[in-house]
């Protein structure tokens, strides 16, 4: 919070009491007397009534300060699916589908291309008379999880072996592919994960050698271009608020920050470059309430600090005093009131934490 919101009102302190409107709409007190205000609070503080005032007690209370952080929901950046066989495209996904391992990305001379995971491509044949390699634990591993092969079964390592060529033979049966044995990069489409269909920048007919489609993540989630100067406001898995545009409240979690700042546009007035910027990207705790919304505007509250199990009172109880600080004017059993010196801690939602000579539930006088 940038500055602490105090109404306009009168404070007594000492045997005369005048008001001076400060910057801000902020009332001081100047007393009359050599008294300050930590003594209205010892039993000898000045007394006035607190009728016509609203009064609040003072509470126990969780505080947090949140910031809001402008974002956007969507399936994320488009990367490009790239094919490398002999033949041409005879079929291909709609847009907007979801291709998971072992489903199909697209059709080559009528056989599918399956979409397997993996952190490289294939760039070499491969069976039982090739040098050792990474990707070959590739192969193995994704045969193993499509059930072609149990771990105990099949060793997933840098070696090929028999079971190796068993467990793709039964592979390449389910794919009406002919049982060699023997696999090639064309026969499978590389990805991390599972992907969206974005964009299909190649046709049915087109040779089966090149980008067959761009493809986002396969799941929902918000990017934010932060500013770079708030980088301080965000942290691997912390947890944040997202708020979609017909006011629903989403959990997530900041699940990557950028370690580039970059500046991608320019100042329609000035022509200078804009401020630069991070990505940072915050996963959806449950991606299904989001509903359809794609490429949709959010909001998204982060905590930049918090106070547990704290006393806390209307911010707008708050006097400040001529002598710097504040003060809250605390309601007597007689209904007569004295001004209390506080110190303010976090704000939040109207609230501020105040410690000093205050208790759970004494009654505070807050103006109307």
């Amino acid at each position: 919070m940038s500055a602490h919101p105090i109404r306009r009102r009168r404070v007594l302190a000492g045997g005369l009491a005048s008001l001076l409107l400060v910057g801000g709409g902020a009332v001081v007190a100047f007393r009359g007397d050599d008294n300050n205000a930590a003594n209205a609070s010892d039993g000898d503080g000045d007394e006035s009534d607190a009728a016509g005032a609203s009064t609040a007690q003072v509470t126990l209370k969780d505080l947090e300060e949140r910031e809001e952080l402008a974002g956007t929901l969507g399936y994320g950046e488009t990367t490009d699916v790239s094919l490398s066989a002999n033949g041409t495209i005879t079929a291909l996904p709609a847009l907007g589908t979801i291709v998971d391992r072992g489903q199909t990305v697209a059709e080559v001379d009528g056989l599918p291309v399956t979409l397997w995971f993996g952190d490289r491509p294939f760039w070499r044949a491969l069976g039982a008379d090739v040098d050792d390699g990474p990707d070959i634990a590739e192969v193995e591993a994704n045969l193993v999880a499509l059930g072609y092969a149990t771990s105990d079964s099949l060793t997933v390592d840098n070696e090929w072996t028999s079971a190796t060529t068993t467990a793709l033979k039964k592979w390449q049966k389910d794919q009406g592919k002919e049982q060699t044995g023997t696999f090639n990069p064309g026969d499978v489409v590389v990805q991390p994960g599972a992907i969206r269909i974005a964009e299909l920048p190649s046709a049915v007919g087109a040779p089966a050698n090149g980008v067959l489609a761009k493809a986002t993540g396969a799941t929902r989630q918000v990017t934010m271009d932060l500013d770079a100067t708030k980088q301080s406001l965000v942290s691997l898995g912390q947890a944040v608020e997202v708020e979609l545009p017909d006011g629903t409240i989403l959990q997530g979690t900041i699940a990557s920050i950028g370690t580039v700042a970059t500046s991608s546009s320019t100042d329609p007035v000035t022509g200078k470059p804009t401020d630069p910027t991070i990505e940072v990207t915050v996963s959806l705790a449950d991606p299904s309430l989001a509903g359809t919304l794609d490429a949709a505007p959010v909001t998204v509250r982060v905590v930049t600090s918090a106070a547990t199990g704290v006393l806390a009172v209307p911010v707008d109880a708050l006097l400040a005093l001529s002598e710097g600080g504040y003060a809250i004017e605390r309601v007597k059993s007689n209904g007569t009131t004295e001004l209390v010196t506080v110190e303010t801690g976090a704000f939040a939602d109207g609230w501020v934490q105040v410690t000093g000579d205050v208790a759970e539930g004494d009654t505070v006088v807050v103006p109307k």
